[in-house]
């Protein structure tokens, strides 16, 4: 991945320059415009998350982004001025290649928390240890839009309410599912058959768009794999892992009509920020929007998503899982379970979410074969008629009938 940015296009700001990391450390990397009313809660996440240090590309924020950056520990901030809208997947492709080499590191957007299956028990150090031991150089994630249960012009809330606390519905009910061997790059090595390739959601349901919500932001640089080449949500000749994971999308915190303003009347977002615009034409249409549907729910941690088949995990993780719950059993553990029972419980119902997602999976992939079927079949109906009517045609064409010479 040859990435040609010199000196002047990328200013240091704030912070070490090099970030020396062990195996099992993560770098978070993020290019960032007026992030000010995330910056708070991306960093508490991350650090609590185990992330050793956060890296920000600041992009011509007109905010307090970059002032507020610089007061936390472990953080570098950049700066560059080069146009968003022909530079963003170059500055992507900078940091992961500057910062992420033969290492591993999580490319995000300051919107977006990422969190994975089973973190509860499994710390990110050994997260990373797993990835490691399976020679994994990429991780897919899921894109999950949260919400308030309000307008999303609705107050913002208190000093004391967070915006994670404010946004916490989810909808699932407009997911559409593809095959993420063909719609996520070239020459990718997926080891688990389960993993899909998701768009639409909610914001099919209400703006009429259908964004594509499956990422791979957590990669290994080798040298090899190619994150980022056309697409956020493309990556070429990585071997995916046996899990996905996912990222909390805090897209309306703030002054979301003002954003989506900006980003219509600039055109710097992909394909002239046409979706931009839709949403800019529903909020006016409809000033006192609410995402809220019959289907949504509240969430209440990452595991519920295994279990409403976003996420997936296989057998090997659900292992790790249970090799790791097993350790925190250890007389002296900070995390000692005083019950056998309570541990064969929770290994049991890792168990059976693993067996109802195997069978939810074949139920979508007959649905689809069916769907298919049922395609050919028309398909092939209409070629029968077609073939009829040309067939009636030349029995009555009198240029055709060779009695008629």
């Amino acid at each position: 991945m040859a990435v040609s940015l010199s000196g002047p296009d990328v200013e240091h700001v704030h912070g070490p320059a090099e970030v020396p990391l062990r195996e099992d450390e993560l770098v978070v990397v993020c290019l960032v415009r007026d992030g000010q009313p995330w910056i708070e809660q991306f960093m508490d996440h991350y650090s609590s998350l185990g992330a050793r240090h956060v890296i920000f590309l600041d992009n011509g924020s007109r905010d307090a982004t970059v002032s507020l950056a610089v007061g936390y520990d472990h953080v570098t901030v950049l700066r560059s001025s080069l146009p968003f809208d022909r530079y963003e997947l170059l500055l992507r492709q900078y940091l992961i290649q500057r910062f992420g080499k033969n290492r591993w590191s999580l490319c995000v957007d300051i919107d977006e928390l990422f969190d994975y299956p089973y973190s509860d028990i499994v710390g990110l150090a050994s997260l990373l240890g797993y990835l490691n031991n399976k020679s994994y150089t990429a991780v897919a994630a899921q894109m999950l839009d949260m919400f308030p249960n309000g307008p999303l012009a609705g107050p913002i809330g208190g000093p004391d309410v967070s915006f994670r606390e404010r946004h916490n519905l989810y909808d699932l009910s407009g997911l559409k599912r593809k095959d993420i061997q063909q719609h996520s790059g070239r020459n990718n090595v997926f080891d688990s058959p389960d993993t899909e390739c998701l768009a639409g959601g909610i914001r099919e349901t209400v703006f009429d768009v259908i964004p594509r919500l499956t990422k791979f932001p957590l990669v290994f640089s080798d040298g090899v794999v190619r994150p980022v080449e056309g697409s956020p949500h493309h990556i070429d000749n990585a071997r995916i892992a046996d899990l996905s994971c996912v990222l909390f999308h805090y897209k309306y915190v703030g002054r979301f009509y003002e954003l989506a303003a900006r980003a219509a009347r600039e055109e710097n977002h992909w394909n002239n920020s046409a979706q931009y615009k839709q949403y800019l034409k529903v909020l006016n249409e409809n000033p006192g929007l609410t995402l809220r549907q019959d289907t949504s729910k509240e969430i209440q941690g990452v595991n519920d998503l295994l279990e409403e088949q976003l996420l997936v995990v296989s057998d090997d993780y659900v292992s790790w899982v249970d090799a790791e719950e097993e350790r925190m059993t250890l007389p002296g553990s900070e995390y000692h379970f005083s019950s056998e029972e309570l541990l064969r419980t929770r290994r049991q119902n890792r168990a059976k979410t693993l067996r109802i997602q195997r069978l939810e999976k074949q139920l979508r992939d007959l649905g689809r074969q069916l769907k298919e079927s049922n395609r050919s079949r028309r398909r092939l109906w209409r070629r029968v008629r077609a073939l009829k009517e040309q067939a009636a045609g030349a029995r009555t064409d009198p240029e055709g009938d060779p009695g008629s010479a």
